[in-house]
């Protein structure tokens, strides 16, 4: 496999909740929902981390 510069985790850094929210709702079979499901909760579970560690 060939390294991008670009990689799928520099994408996923750049969505956001609603983005992937969108991504769901426009989701054809539930393993595409299940994936934005996955990531979004991911998203959430980040803003959290940021939300926690400036207590």
């Amino acid at each position: 496999m060939e390294v991008e510069k670009n990689t799928l985790y520099d994408m996923f850094l750049n969505y956001s909740y609603s983005d992937l929210k969108k991504l769901f709702k426009k989701a054809k079979t539930k393993e595409e929902r299940d994936f934005y499901m996955t990531l979004s909760n991911l998203v959430l579970q980040r803003e959290q981390e940021k939300v926690i560690g400036k207590q």
